[in-house]
């Protein structure tokens, strides 16, 4: 192997992926170690302490994730030694042993819209970015990542508190935007929805989460109807000013593929009317909790030709014979979440033939 020079090592190293065997050639010499660092693509931060130490050894990073809070000045720090980056994951989430280990009473410092200033300035190449649960961010860095990050294709802004329609309308422009996540911004407005549905990015977009977004209401929700190219949206918990009227104006979006309408307490059979008649492409639906859905808009879906998921837990309105129907008739489907009460209602013969169509869960 002493042959090989850093170029040839390089290349072997490249076709490594897994991590684990990744560390093993970073242990063999100091040579490996250093090639394994130089050619090293993807890096979970689990402790940013340490990023000082290690993170200048790894120049060429494509991808990024931390799983803990970490500061504006290791953000800063990441921005000027990872330029390349393409794709970073700031999302929050933390084992159950590393809560246990911070301090009570003991806020950690979290990343705020200077740190995110500093990524959009330096990593201009950056096409994914998931910024879930950050609270520090809003606006500022957010329209900052607009301007500078023209090839975003992903992001994610879900119960970020502090973002507003003004940092949606700044994305409005872009025209490689595919996924956008806002779930949980309780600032987000029928104006935001607007902006979401005009210029370039209505024609990009593909995937859009409003979830719990409750000041949104018919007015906005009418407007998505102009992004043509929308496979799937999720309004779950949006809250009771959401009406058949938003739920009929979606229907209209004949390339929609998954959607959750769960919690929409105003929306009734007419919306699944409209779906089934005219979004044939649909093969996943989330009406849980529409207490006005009955049977009659369940057996719409009878021979729907590609309705491979449906979840209906919490519909009061639908009977145990409403859905053997349907599930005999739709061939197509795959998978059926159906309420615990539901159950009791049919009877053990009608629940094992229904099992052979397709999964049954009893949420």
């Amino acid at each position: 192997m002493e042959r090989l020079g850093d170029d040839e090592l390089g290349l072997v190293l490249r076709s490594v992926d897994r991590w684990r065997d990744r560390k093993s050639c970073a242990r063999v010499c100091r040579r490996w170690r250093r090639v394994e660092a130089l050619t090293r693509a993807v890096l979970r931060v689990l402790d940013p302490h340490y990023l000082p130490r290690f993170l200048p050894r790894f120049p060429n990073l494509t991808a990024l994730e931390a799983a803990t809070p970490i500061s504006d000045p290791d953000l800063d720090l990441i921005a000027r030694s990872c330029p390349g980056l393409e794709s970073l994951n700031l999302n929050a989430r933390r084992s159950r042993i590393e809560l246990d280990e911070e301090p009570h009473g003991v806020e950690p410092r979290d990343v705020t819209d200077a740190g995110l200033c500093a990524i959009a300035f330096c990593c201009r190449k950056l096409k994914n970015i998931s910024l879930r649960r950050r609270k520090g961010v809003g606006d500022v860095g957010a329209i900052e990542l607009a301007k500078h990050a023209k090839g975003l294709s992903s992001l994610d802004l879900s119960w970020c508190s502090k973002v507003t329609d003004r940092a949606v309308g700044a994305f409005c422009a872009f025209s490689s935007l595919m996924v956008l996540c806002l779930r949980g911004c309780p600032l987000l407005s029928d104006s935001g929805l607007a902006c979401l549905a005009t210029g370039p990015l209505s024609r990009s977009l593909r995937v859009l989460d409003l979830s719990e977004c409750d000041q949104i209401t018919d007015l906005g929700v009418c407007l998505l109807r102009h992004i043509r190219c929308l496979e799937e949206l999720s309004l779950a918990d949006c809250g009771p000013k959401i009406t058949d009227v938003g739920g009929i104006a979606i229907a209209s979006i004949v390339s929609l593929r998954r959607l959750d309408l769960s919690w929409l307490i105003n929306l009734s059979d007419a919306t699944l009317f409209a779906l089934a008649r005219n979004c044939s492409n649909m093969d996943e639906i989330n009406v849980t909790g529409c207490e006005l859905v009955t049977g009659a808009g369940i057996l719409s879906y009878s021979n729907h030709p590609a309705l491979k998921i449906l979840v209906l837990t919490s519909c009061y309105g639908v009977s145990a014979h409403d859905v053997e129907q349907m599930m005999l008739s739709c061939r197509s489907l795959r998978y059926v979440g159906l309420d615990k009460s539901l159950r009791g209602w049919m009877p053990s013969s009608v629940q094992e033939k229904l099992s052979h169509i397709c999964r049954i869960d009893w949420l």
